[in-house]
């Protein structure tokens, strides 16, 4: 019974304890007592259980747990699992979701080196496990150096006997932060030449079969240094058994590059592998020049012999193979690359490597370089460039470096060592190389070495160079030696420094220690050796002494006669003494005497720098013909900026002396520049500004123009030209942000145009300008009662765009008579100008529509060359387009004018026609013509001359050629101090193709030479070539005064094909046979050849002895029985002929200079009446003459004048005197 009470006892307590049990596991108030019970075990654990019990889960909030160095809480966590599950072997877990969750680890362990452990086996789970759904929401994690944090994480499991199946983890929004700290402890260095030991790969057998799908990462970041990196997405699928991987795919997208992954991996043995990767780079690398750039890259085989191919394609183009035995201590490899063309930068390559051969193979502790490619640069000639090139773990050597240049060779030879420091040794060798490829005009040939070492331990370095180059630079020698040696402290020596061009020479000896001890000298006699245009001298002492921290610079320099093109100082004296250091000062003085400058001349240009950062002045003088100046600033410079102040300022212009009213301060701070109000002032007028602001963001200036006399313009004009009228007005600019604002406003009284005893009024004359609002808006106006009005408005909108453009331009009865003295050679100009236009187009490409005509023109010349009557023309223009039509008369010959012009494109092109009839002209001293062309000129890019010239009639009559006549020697080069003068362009970009024809009567009278012209020439000339002709002037019933004689021309032909200065001459005259002894008999002269270089011969038919032949040329009868006295004769006639020609030019300038108009020497007679006379006019109308004889020493004296045209009465004096009264008659 007893038993029975116990049992009874033992089943009810076990009963009980059951039924309790289960309260507390299975329900809800069980598991909160359980709860608060383990809060209560467990220091640090908070959290509140909402729900749940331990069959199907809980839900907790507000959960959290710390310790001293780890710190964790979550808003919400929720289990929901199935404990029954476990009776059928089964693990399921159906979620796990946590949110909100704060992870904070204050302290990491230390790291323990743990030997590697061995493969575990196979591993079977003992029931199948399920993990339906896991995650964890806003999440973050801090750890020492580092934070992470993601938005959202949910990942799936499944493990059973068939392996393991992960899907996911899914995970949004990471960003892992790295904060800076504490620099890592460094990690013990291996030497450079440690041997590496064998490699054994460990062997990897994962326990159970694994499938990872659908893992992926997305707006993921990584944020260091306060720079941001981010991983778009990365999605990876793989799966392993054994040591068996297979990545089935890996896609990562980071806002560098897209990139795919895939192959298999074998984790045992030598890892055999076969894996591929392509990837397209996107913008954000290198500024988007490797925009689109792909990579694909293959390796195969093993880690144990691994091989591996690159392909590059889009902007760089390249392939690449490696093999390599990454397991060997050794390391061998052989890496090839190959390139077709690379450039930097890749855009818009301006460094050019092409066909480019780079192979790299051997080991780490010998191994072998070459490269073989074609290069070029900005600055740099297509070159060669080839590399051989071997090194170890300790350094690299050089053998050689050769860069084939187009004119000569470099080679680089040497050492490089980093096993301790940096240290170089090398030579590099110059055979033939021609500087002027690098530098345009530095033509020349350099050959030599130049020895370079370099050590740098730590902070400290070394450099010493050697050079010893020699050559020709500018065909004149070259030597470059000495030696340079410096340290990190800049302190060092310079031994023999020497620097030989020509005459040429510098030279800089010294030693830098503590102290400076540097010496220099200049010796320059050809400064034209360094550019072209100059030249001079210079010679001079530089030296430098004074601490190293503060050195102090002496230079005395000195040029004679130097210059640059048209610019040369008689002497140069440059005198500075400064000191450069924490604040520097100095005294520099620099004197140019006798400048000359194109138009401008200076006797003198002293300049003065003195002081030191804290005072300082600066006084300029200019004393020349036309400018001169004095001017005196005054300046300090501090930490906060510069101020200055001009305190004296004059400059003696053309314009008058102008002058500065009173001191100008003016500063620069903060990147700005200010200078007060002031004014320069000269007699009434002024120029007066405003206080002036500039900085690159902002500023504003402007200007008043008072009273300023247009007289003073006077210098500029001609002679006989005056403007009277009063200049003013104001303009004033403001900027801010780039943008600009102007305002201007000049206008001058009204005025008077004055030109000799001509007085033109006018009364208005303005120029408006305004810039605002992004438009510019200008117009320009010009009233007159008597010579007519202007005005243009012009308008640009969209200044910093389009720039459009519009406005209007009014001519009103616009005369020209005013430009007259601004006209060289014209006397007088007359005409009036009307028409209208409208603007349109932009800035860039503008456009006039319009017409403009001119009336009743009219054009005389000083020289009277021509005389423009009746000329009439109008302009009718069409945006880029225009088409004119013209007539005039040229003496009393029509000439009418056509054509089209278009100017899209520049040049003009279009075509221009002219055809006129008897076209008068003439040139003083030469004679007049009449001309009548029909030409065609088109113009372009090549303009063209087509046509034909017909000269109906002409007077040639030349006295004397004018100097320029006389050319000089081909052979002739004209040199000066600056150099050589090079020969100006042969001709216009002209096209010629002309006929000229000589027709009617066109006659000839030079030099004893009266003859009509005939023929027909067609005159060629090519762009930038000489003018050439073919054809044939014929000399039509000619005379030739030679030897005292007139000679008839029975032949004569001047013969073109060639150049037009360069004809041939067929001519032969012979004496009047009326003056012949003998009229059977022919003598005369014969002239062939070149113009340049004739050959004159006399001849006679019939045949006869030369003397013969002179004979009957000078007196008209032979030498037969005349005897030594009739030899005499003929001597002295031919003399007398040749002395007569040689100076009778002479004798026409004395008479001239003496106030004698129309000197002339000349011979009269034949035979033994053969005279000399000399005569001039003393007075319109009057002439005087002398004639003596020559073979009889009777004078004659005859005064002649001139009653009416071609009516003369001339009275004589000698063996008898006479009155006569003359007619002239012309045949």
């Amino acid at each position: 019974m007893m038993f029975k009470r116990i049992f009874t006892g033992l089943v009810v307590s076990l009963c009980v304890l059951l039924m309790l049990l289960f309260s507390l596991l299975f329900t809800h108030a069980g598991n909160q007592w359980l709860w608060g019970l383990t809060k209560q075990q467990v220091p640090g654990l908070e959290g509140t259980m909402v729900s749940g019990q331990l069959g199907q889960g809980w839900q907790f909030s507000e959960l959290s747990y710390e310790q001293d160095s780890l710190a964790f809480s979550a808003r919400e966590v929720t289990i929901d699992w199935q404990l029954g599950k476990l009776l059928d072997r089964r693990f399921w877990l159906r979620q796990l979701v946590a949110e909100d969750i704060e992870v904070t680890i204050r302290s990491l362990p230390p790291a323990t080196d743990e030997p590697p452990s061995e493969p575990a086996g196979p591993i079977t789970p003992p029931l199948r496990i399920d993990l339906d759904d896991i995650r964890a929401d806003r999440v973050r994690i801090s750890l020492p150096g580092q934070t992470i944090a993601w938005r959202s994480l949910q990942l799936a499991a499944h493990w059973n006997d068939d392996g393991m199946v992960l899907t996911g983890p899914n995970m949004d929004g990471l960003t892992l932060t790295l904060t800076p700290g504490d620099d890592a402890a460094p990690a013990g260095e291996t030497p450079a030449g440690a041997a590496r030991s064998q490699l054994t790969l460990p062997e990897v057998v994962l326990p159970f079969p694994i499938r990872l799908q659908g893992f992926s990462l997305t707006d993921s970041r990584l944020i260091q240094n306060g720079q941001t990196r981010a991983l778009h997405a990365l999605v990876l699928e793989l799966e392993g058994q054994g040591s068996e991987l297979r990545i089935l795919k890996a896609e990562l997208d980071h806002e560098l590059a897209a990139v795919t992954l895939g192959g298999n991996l074998t984790l045992s043995g030598d890892y055999p592998l076969e894996l591929a990767l392509n990837a397209t780079l996107h913008k954000p690398l290198l500024d988007g020049q490797l925009a689109g750039q792909t990579l694909a890259l293959t390796l195969s085989e093993s880690l144990q012999q691994l091989k591996g191919k690159l392909a590059l394609g889009g902007v760089v183009e390249a392939n690449a193979s490696l093999e390599a035995q990454p397991l060997d201590p050794a390391l061998p490899f052989d890496i090839a690359l190959n390139w077709q063309q690379l450039g930097w930068p890749l855009a818009e390559p301006a460094w050019q490597l092409k066909q480019g051969k780079l192979r790299l193979n051997g080991e780490l502790a010998d191994y072998r370089l070459t490269l073989n490619a074609e290069g070029q640069g900005p600055d740099l000639p297509p070159l060669g460039i080839k590399l051989a090139a071997n090194g170890d773990l300790q350094g690299a050597r050089l053998n050689p470096l050769t860069l084939t240049l187009p004119q000569g060779e470099a080679q680089v030879t040497g050492a490089l060592g980093w096993s301790d420091g940096i240290d170089w040794q090398g030579l590099l060798a110059l055979t033939e190389v021609d500087p002027g490829v690098f530098v345009a005009g530095l033509d020349g040939r350099l050959n030599g070495e130049l020895d370079t070492r370099f050590a740098l331990q730590g902070k400290n370095w070394e450099l010493n160079v050697r050079p010893d180059i020699h050559g020709q630079l500018r065909d004149y020698p070259l030597l470059l030696e000495g030696e340079v040696v410096l340290d990190q402290a800049l302190q060092g020596s310079i031994n023999q420094l020497r620097l030989v061009n020509g005459n040429n020479q510098l030279t800089v000896n010294g030693r830098i220690t503590d102290r400076w001890q540097l010496d220099g000298v200049l010796k320059a006699p050809e400064l034209a050796v360094y550019a072209p245009g100059l030249f001079g001298d210079l010679a001079g002492d530089i030296q430098v002494r004074g601490e190293l921290a503060a050195p102090q610079i002496q230079a005395s320099l000195k040029g004679d006669r130097a210059g640059f093109n048209e610019t040369q100082a008689r002497t140069i004296n440059l005198q500075a003494n400064a000191i450069l250091g924490k604040e520097t000062s100095g005294d520099v003085r620099l004197n140019i005497a006798r400048i000359q400058a194109g138009e401008l001349s200076f006797k003198d240009i002293r300049l003065t720098a003195s002081g030191d950062e804290a005072a300082h002045q600066l006084e300029l003088e200019l004393d020349g013909d036309r400018l001169a100046a004095e001017l005196r600033l005054d300046g300090s410079l501090d930490q906060d900026g510069w101020r200055g102040r001009l305190s004296r300022a004059v400059l003696d212009t053309p314009l008058e002396r102008w002058a500065l009213q009173r001191e100008l301060a003016m500063s620069w701070r903060e990147q700005r520049f200010r200078a007060e109000p002031h004014c320069w002032s000269s007699g009434a007028a002024s120029l007066c500004f405003d206080a002036l602001t500039a900085s690159a963001k902002q500023g504003q200036a402007g200007v008043n123009i008072r009273d300023l006399d247009l007289a003073r313009l006077k210098p500029f004009f001609p002679n006989d030209f005056a403007w009277e009228a009063t200049l003013g007005g104001r303009a004033e600019l403001r900027w801010q942000d780039g943008v600009p604002r102007l305002n201007a406003n000049i206008s001058t009284t009204p005025g008077t145009f004055v030109s000799g005893d001509t007085r033109l009024d006018y009364q208005t004359l303005s120029l408006t300008s305004d810039v605002a609002d992004n438009r510019l808006q200008s117009s320009l106006a010009f009233r007159s009662r008597v010579l007519g009005q202007l005005s243009l408005d012009a308008n640009v909108a969209d200044l910093k765009g389009r720039r459009a453009l519009s406005g209007n331009l009014s001519i009103e009865d616009l005369k020209l008579d005013w430009l007259t003295p601004l006209l060289p050679e014209v006397a007088r100009l007359q005409g009036t100008l009307a028409g209208q236009g409208r603007l349109d187009g932009t800035l860039q490409a503008p456009l006039l529509f319009g017409e403009i005509n001119l009336t009743g023109g009219e054009v005389d010349t000083y020289s009277d060359m021509v005389k423009v009557r009746d000329f009439t023309t109008r302009l009718d223009i069409r945006g880029t387009n225009a088409t004119i039509n013209g007539q005039l008369r040229v003496g009393d010959g029509p000439l009418n004018i056509d054509g089209e012009l278009d100017w899209r494109q520049l040049p003009v092109s279009g075509e221009i026609r002219l055809k006129g009839t008897e076209l008068e002209a003439g040139y003083p001293g030469m004679g007049r013509v009449r001309v009548s062309p029909d030409l065609q000129i088109a113009l372009g890019e090549q303009a063209t001359v087509r046509g034909q010239i017909l000269i109906p009639w002409a007077r040639i009559e030349v006295k004397e050629l004018p100097e320029s006549a006389v050319s000089r020697s081909k052979d002739v080069i004209i040199v000066q101090r600056s150099g050589i003068i090079p020969e100006k362009a042969p001709s216009l970009p002209l096209d010629i193709r002309i006929q000229v024809r000589l027709v009617e009567d066109v006659r000839l009278e030079a030099f004893g030479l009266d003859t009509r012209l005939e023929g027909e020439l067609r005159i060629v000339q090519r762009p930038r070539r000489t003018m050439r002709a073919n054809g044939e002037i014929r000399l039509v019933d000619g005379k030739f005064r030679a030897y005292g004689q007139n000679l008839l021309i029975q032949e004569g032909s001047i013969l073109f094909s060639g150049p037009l200065d360069q004809p041939n001459l067929k001519i032969e005259a012979v004496r009047n046979p009326s003056s012949m002894s003998d009229s059977t008999i022919t003598a005369g002269v014969r002239v062939s050849g070149s113009a340049a270089q004739p050959e004159v011969e006399v001849f006679s038919d019939p045949e006869m002895p030369q003397s013969e032949q002179l004979s009957y040329l000078l007196r008209g009868r032979g030498m037969d029985g005349g005897g030594e006295t009739d030899s005499n004769a003929l001597v002295q006639s031919m003399l007398l002929g040749a002395g007569v020609g040689q100076v009778g030019g002479l004798v026409t300038g004395v008479g001239e200079a003496l106030g004698l108009q129309d000197v002339t020497l000349d011979t009269g007679g034949s035979g033994d009446s053969t005279e000399v006379n000399i005569s001039a006019y003393v007075l319109p109308g009057l002439q005087i003459g002398y004639g003596v004889g020559v073979f009889s020493a009777i004078g004659e004296l005859r005064l002649r004048y001139e009653l009416l045209p071609r009516l003369y009465l001339q009275a004589t004096s000698g063996l008898s005197q006479a009155i006569d009264l003359f007619y002239r008659f012309d045949f």
